[in-house]
């Protein structure tokens, strides 16, 4: 079958964006150096959702196609706790703080509320999994050109990275971050497409509910309720139980923790945008989420024997398109690629700049150099990415890694900032003892036991909490000087704990429509399924 129409189709969107990278990277280019490294702090609400919805999806969000494909539609509910909780908390209790502190990267918060030997330990493991999530990335991507166009894997990897280098390294985190905004407009139809298509074949959402099949956690296909029950051992994903205790606690990691998002959240044009754009980013990732396990689910319905499920979301668009239009969804996926890679690649030299160079090496350097380093920096991560891709060809799945990682790493990144946050009491030694030591527990319950990683990362979480509690009544306090602006009680504008509401007076209104809407969205799903 020739790929020539797709194959200029996607060539094309490569071009256009290459010419919008380098027109965006001149027009900016006047507005300074911390502009490069910072966007500029100038986008609205709506703009910095998309970013990071743009950020959060990639080529890997056809594994959560296979995700459904397995399980059924009940895992919606991991994603759903950013509507009911982790986005309004992250905005009432993390921006405030963020945003006084006037952080470059999140690591630098954990050096400011402890101390040096957190931060750094942070900075590591952060730069580290955001390299190999960047290089499966890019292999994820040129597979998918390869095998849905036919294009030789090399010059895919090769086209890929050399459109996002140029205008990352060329342009900076402000080129980065309007291309984005319209990258993230692009993925969002092309989820929708993809999904209008596959629930067409099966006599649509009435179809959809009507599906009779059971999946691998033994409950209706098409139900939103999880199973029940707690098992240490559970093989399935995410159990109710699971997603009660650590898809609250990951989910934070994710929208709170992450540089990544967070990086995105620090270039919003006021506090109250960064706040609004959390709840708008929470509403657009479920949406990204359902039309993507929409498709898993049909696919179920319609060839319930197929082999390998992670293809899925691949095989709806290489049979139920016609050329060209196949070509037009590559292209939508390939927006989700450069926008996510474009995010980890800045994400992580900007680590390594601010963490490393500027915090050990040159803290005096002037923007300029700082802007040279960023640069370099974004090379050298491009190249070990692509160095490390025969690595990701062998590797399992990057959803199951980037679970894998969060269980044994970042839920006890989340525990120091819950304890900061909420905490005068909490000392710096005390942090980074626990930290070192609720990582260790991660780690071997990970090799040591069968437990389900949810509960593993919850017990590391609820360790690391606990310890650093304990372990600070053996040290003197923190001076409150020191204090200021670093927990929800010291702020130097607004009494805490509720300080989220001083930017943005109706964040809790919206915190409440969001989370009722979705349980009673649930609940209405529930009895149209059980109707049909």
């Amino acid at each position: 079958m020739s790929h020539a129409l797709d194959s200029a189709i996607v060539a094309a969107y490569f071009v256009l964006i290459f010419a919008a990278g380098a027109w965006l990277a001149r027009r900016y280019a006047h507005r300074g150096d911390e502009e490069f490294l910072t966007g500029g702090r100038s986008f609205t609400w709506r703009q910095t959702g998309l970013t990071m919805l743009s950020f959060a999806v990639d080529p890997t969000y056809m594994g959560m196609a296979g995700i459904a494909f397995l399980w059924g539609m009940y895992v919606l509910q991991w994603t759903a706790v950013h509507i009911w909780f982790t986005s309004w908390f992250a905005a009432m209790f993390l921006v405030p703080i963020y945003w006084r502190t006037r952080i470059v990267t999140t690591p630098e918060y954990l050096e400011k509320r402890f101390n040096l030997q957190c931060r750094a330990l942070f900075s590591v493991l952060m730069a580290v999994v955001l390299v190999i999530i960047l290089t499966s990335a890019l292999y994820l991507g040129a597979l998918l050109v390869t095998q849905l166009l036919g294009w030789p894997l090399p010059l895919s990897v090769g086209l890929i990275v050399a459109v996002c280098g140029f205008y990352v390294i060329i342009g900076g985190l402000r080129t980065v971050l309007v291309l984005d905004v319209y990258q993230g407009i692009i993925l969002l139809v092309t989820l929708a497409v993809v999904a209008w298509r596959v629930l067409a074949e099966i006599g649509g959402l009435s179809g959809l509910a009507s599906y009779d099949g059971v999946g691998n956690a033994g409950v209706s296909m098409t139900t939103l309720i999880p199973p029940a029950g707690f098992d240490l051992h559970s093989k399935t994903f995410f159990p109710g139980s699971a997603i009660a205790v650590w898809a609250t606690v990951a989910g934070l990691a994710w929208l709170g923790c992450n540089f990544g998002m967070v990086q995105r959240l620090l270039a919003s044009r006021s506090e109250a945008d960064a706040q609004k754009s959390l709840l708008f980013l929470a509403v657009l990732a479920n949406i990204a989420c359902c039309l993507t396990f929409v498709v898993g689910v049909a696919m179920r319905k319609l060839q319930p024997e197929l082999a390998t499920p992670d293809r899925a979301f691949m095989d709806v668009m290489l049979n139920l398109f016609p050329r060209g239009a196949r070509g037009l969804l590559v292209a939508g996926m390939m927006a989700a690629l450069l926008s996510s890679a474009d995010g980890l690649l800045t994400s992580s030299s900007t680590l390594l700049t601010q963490d490393v160079y500027l915090r050990f090496l040159r803290p005096n350097a002037s923007a300029g150099t700082t802007k040279l380093v960023t640069r370099v920096f974004e090379a050298v991560i491009l190249v070990i990415a692509v160095s490390l891709i025969p690595v990701a060809m062998n590797m399992q799945s990057a959803v199951t890694f980037v679970q894998e990682f969060f269980g044994d790493v970042l839920g006890v990144v989340v525990a120091l900032y819950v304890v900061g946050v909420f905490s005068r009491r909490a000392t710096g030694w005390a942090a980074f003892i626990a930290m070192v030591s609720a990582i260790g527990l991660g780690v071997g319950l990970h090799y040591g036991t069968d437990w389900n990683f949810a509960y593993r990362g919850f017990a590391s979480f609820a360790f690391a909490v606990v310890a650093t509690l304990v372990l600070s009544r053996l040290e003197p306090p923190p001076d409150p000087q020191r204090l200021v602006n670093l927990t929800v009680h010291t702020l130097e504008d607004v009494r805490g704990p509720w300080v989220g509401l001083h930017a943005w007076p109706g964040l809790w209104k919206w915190a409440l429509i969001l989370g009722t809407g979705w349980f009673a969205l649930t609940a209405a799903w529930e009895a149209y399924v059980r109707s049909r």
